[in-house]
């Protein structure tokens, strides 16, 4: 009987190491998407878990039209309204259906706002109307309940080119990323990349249309006589979403984001589906929606589909106003939105700094804790202005330059720290790590054997070099973990 239960024992522990151990080789495995994409899918389903129960009055879902055009926090600043953006990119109806059923597992919002681009056909030969790698982003990091598995059913039946065994073992699926891909640093720090939720699945856009959308003209609705039609798949699931909300006394607000490319027919459908179901719609490519918010496609817009942070916050805010005036939410105050103010606030300057040339305005958008700051300058020192001085010493750097003609300056600052500051005329060097020393650091501002400035800074695999002299600014996202920008400035 001993022998047995030893037997026993072992097998349990064996099959329970087993267990960890594939577990851990198939988070590995699986490809993830946190704030250093465009697109970071894993970043929003990971952070969904982390919302206090029953924390959000508002879910926001759809494509990527809806990832880039409803900003959670600026629709809490403005209103007081909590809400998480469960969008993806070309996230189908099916992936949106079962997110918000996902969803109401843990949170009893008042409205949902659906963003409805996918509602139309997109990728005709393709069963759910979308590329299957983009359902497997938006379905991987969901957690396995009966509701994720009756989405792997549902999914697989529609789609009989996919392998239901391949969402319960991913290796089936993500195994040649392991054979013939080299690992991506996110493979080994999910734990850390994926708390970057500060944001609540929004993603920001910092592009300008520009011309493209220059000539573009609201749509007057009451003109529309066309309609364009739906595709099935989606119409079926369109009205599961309606009958979810329904049944959970949820109201539902289905929505066209400024887009050239969401033709007047797109928005004349989805009226008269909401019409007949008796939703709520909002099409802010219509005339009068258009107008209020002072919507400018050109500037406001990043492409022909999605809105930059800039547009995003006129639909935010505009929708915001019609949660608070028409639904009655809002007007609390809750932890968690108030906890990501200063991430909000720090994404705002993010993209602002994309678009700032002039030097000291530029500094001015760097002073956050969240950026690794590499300074390097060689020249007649002097010749920096004292407002550029001044923006300096904001940093926590001395920057007593005037004078030292011919020296070379190297400065780091890190999560608002100083991590260095010399001015010498021998070659000025730091050599450190970030990331809690995953990630080396190496910087140089020397001169050449000519005499011009030299500047060669790493972080990791990424490098900069200049053989310019003048300023040079190299600024890192600690968060990000990657170089997001560098500067050189003719002084």
């Amino acid at each position: 009987m001993k022998k047995k239960l030893g037997f026993a024992a072992r097998v349990f522990c064996f099959l329970l190491l087993f267990g960890i151990c594939y577990h851990v080789y198939c988070r590995w495995i699986t490809p993830k998407f946190f704030t250093d994409t465009d697109w970071p899918t894993t970043t929003t389903f990971a952070g969904f878990y982390d919302l206090e129960k029953d924390s959000a009055d508002v879910l926001f879902l759809g494509s990527s039209h809806g990832v880039t055009s409803f900003i959670p926090q600026e629709v809490y600043n403005q209103y007081g309204v909590t809400g998480y953006n469960l969008s993806s990119d070309q996230q189908g109806l099916v992936t949106s259906y079962y997110w918000l059923k996902e969803a109401l597992r843990f949170q009893t919002p008042k409205a949902v706002v659906l963003e409805c681009y996918f509602c139309f056909p997109y990728i005709a030969d393709e069963p759910l109307n979308t590329d299957e790698s983009y359902t497997r982003k938006a379905l991987d990091f969901m957690r396995w309940s009966p509701v994720k598995a009756e989405a792997v059913r549902t999914i697989c039946e529609i789609d009989t080119e996919q392998d239901p065994w391949s969402y319960y073992l991913p290796h089936l699926r993500y195994h040649g990323r392991w054979l013939f891909d080299a690992p991506d640093r996110n493979d080994y720090t999910f734990r850390e990349m994926a708390g970057y939720a500060g944001l609540k699945g929004y993603s920001p856009l910092h592009f300008y249309l520009g011309e493209k959308g220059e000539g573009f003209e609201p749509h007057d609705m009451e003109e529309a006589d066309g309609y364009a039609q739906m595709a099935p798949l989606m119409l079926e699931y369109l009205d599961k979403i309606n009958d979810l909300c329904r049944e959970n006394e949820i109201s539902l607000i289905l929505t066209i984001t400024p887009a050239v490319s969401a033709n007047i027919d797109m928005c004349n459908a989805v009226r008269a589906y909401a019409q007949r179901e008796g939703c709520t719609f909002i099409s802010f490519n219509e005339e009068s929606v258009y107008r209020q918010m002072d919507y400018r496609m050109d500037v406001d817009n990043c492409d022909d589909g999605h809105p930059n942070i800039w547009g995003a916050v006129k639909v935010s805010d505009y929708i915001g106003g019609v949660l608070s005036e028409e639904f009655g939410l809002g007007g609390r105050t809750a932890p968690q939105w108030e906890e990501t103010r200063d991430d909000y606030a720090f994404t705002m300057d993010a993209c602002e700094r994309w678009h700032e040339g002039e030097l000291d305005p530029y500094l001015s958008l760097l002073d956050h804790e969240q950026y690794t700051l590499v300074i390097t300058y060689q020249n007649d020192v002097y010749a920096l202005e004292e407002s550029t001085l001044e923006a300096l010493r904001e940093f926590g750097l001395s920057a007593e330059l005037a004078g030292q003609d011919g020296c070379n300056y190297l400065a780091v600052v890190s999560d608002g720290r100083v991590l260095t500051e010399q001015l010498t005329f021998e070659e000025a060097a730091y050599q450190g790590s970030l990331a809690g020393g995953r990630i080396p650091l190496y910087a140089r501002s020397t001169r050449t054997e000519w005499g011009s400035g030299k500047t060669a800074v790493s972080f990791g695999e990424e490098e900069y070099y200049s053989e310019n002299s003048g300023l040079h600014i190299v600024v890192f996202n600690n968060e990000k973990r990657k170089m997001v920008d560098s500067r050189w400035y003719e002084t």
